[in-house]
This record gives structure tokens, C-alpha cells and sequence, in this order.
């Protein structure tokens, strides 16, 4: 996560639109961006941009609506916001929830117009887990230990990790479909889109592992994957 947020802070941004992932269900396909005023985290209060929130969910084209408790359960966000504090002091938050499946894309995309509209200078980052792989998520296809998480790595996680590095939001989003390799590929459609909105033809993978790897298990049977990608021009 920290490998992926470094870079932002040399664009100096005012406005950090976030796009996580829905684990709860709690949406029902509608993305949401919370209205509140600020997040409050062990390292200080992050600013929502109430201003544009309320444009993305005054935008009929966006998808968006206004929803704070749909923001109260999930974790995809939250765990981002205290390095933002840290590294980004000045800039403010736009948090908004993407249900995979809830036109992710077009969420992106009108978050960073929104922002554009009001004279923001905005960057996006998404949030989402790759393949969690074992019995206690309900997938093992090819049963535990090394191969499998060869396969788990290089094939699953590698496949959705490709469709991202092209800015191919719908790509996204039907690779975790047929191959559930993430579990916030809306998130990852929206930031997909939202980098191409901002000028980003191109993308560049920084990190790509396992919890069975920091953990230095040679026979794993369960984990799950992670990644650090930056989109620029």
C-alpha cells in the first residue's frame, strides 16, 4: 500500500478520490460516496470534500448516491486513510463505495469530473485484495500447497493484474466474475477509469505478492493476494 501512495505526494494533490471495494453487500449495486464532514483516524482527522461529494451525488450520470452508512462496516478505505494524513496533511478525502457490477467505470469517471468541475486538483486510488484462495474462502480449485499457489499467483491474480495494466475497466470486472481474483473489482474498474480521465495511458506494476509469502510458507493452504500499481502518462 505504502509502495502505491509514494508517488501521489510528489503530484501535491488537494483532493484524493478513493474507490473501495463493497465486502458487506450493503449497496446492492449502487455506489455510494460518504457526505460526512471527516474520517478520524489514530494519526488525525481526514477531511471529506463535502463540496464535490455532493456534485458526484447530485449527477444523474454518475451512479453515485449519498450514503454515510454504507462507509460504516467497510474496511477498504479505512485502512488507506492514515497514510494519506501522514504523507498528503493538506489534501482532502472523497471516499465513495463500488459494488462490483455497479458501473464501476462510470463512477470514475464522474468523480474526477466532479472534482475537475470545482477546480480540484484530484488523484484516484483504488482499493481491492486479489485472489483469496483456500477452504476457508470457498476457493481451491486446485487444492493447497505450492502449485496451487504458483497457479493462484502467477495465473489468477496475474490475469486481472493485466486487464488493470491495460486500463481495461469491463476486462476488470468480468476477470474477478469468471475467475474471482479480487474482491473489489469495481473499485478497481473505477480507478482504472478515473486514471484515464486524468491523462493515464499507461500503467506500472510496483509489487505483487501473497500473505503465504510474507509469511514465508512453503505449503501454504490459504491466502490471499496483493498488489501496488501506479497509472500515469
Amino acid at each position: 500500500m505504502a509502495a502505491a501512495l509514494a508517488p501521489l505526494e510528489a503530484e501535491g494533490p488537494d483532493l484524493v478520490i478513493l474507490f473501495g471495494a463493497d465486502h458487506h453487500g450493503l449497496r446492492r449495486g449502487r455506489c455510494s460516496v460518504d457526505p460526512g464532514s471527516a474520517w478520524r483516524t489514530p494519526v488525525g482527522d481526514a477531511a471529506i470534500d463535502e463540496e464535490v461529494a455532493a456534485a458526484l451525488a447530485g449527477d444523474p450520470a454518475s451512479g453515485v448516491d449519498s450514503s454515510a452508512s454504507a462507509h460504516g462496516p467497510e474496511h477498504s478505505i479505512e485502512v488507506i486513510v492514515p497514510f494519506l494524513v501522514q504523507g498528503l496533511p493538506g489534501a482532502r478525502i472523497l471516499p465513495v463505495i463500488v459494488p462490483p457490477g455497479a458501473g464501476g467505470a462510470a463512477a470514475g469517471v464522474a468523480a474526477v469530473r466532479a472534482a475537475r468541475r470545482l477546480g480540484r486538483r484530484a488523484v484516484a486510488v483504488g482499493s481491492s485484495d486479489l485472489t483469496h484462495y483456500g477452504e476457508r474462502y470457498g476457493f481451491a480449485p486446485l487444492g493447497s500447497g505450492a502449485s496451487a499457489h504458483r497457479w493462484s499467483r502467477e495465473e489468477n491474480d496475474r490475469e486481472i493484474l493485466d486487464r488493470a495494466a491495460a486500463l481495461d475497466s469491463a476486462g476488470i470486472e468480468e476477470s474477478a466474475s469468471r475467475r474471482r481474483n479480487a474482491c473489489g473489482p469495481g473499485a478497481m474498474a473505477a480507478v482504472v477509469a478515473a486514471a484515464r480521465e486524468l491523462g493515464a495511458d499507461r500503467a506500472t506494476l510496483l509489487r505483487h505478492t501473497t500473505s503465504a509469502e510474507v509469511l514465508g510458507e512453503e505449503e501454504p493452504d490459504t491466502w490471499v493476494g496483493y498488489a501496488a500499481m501506479v497509472f500515469h502518462a
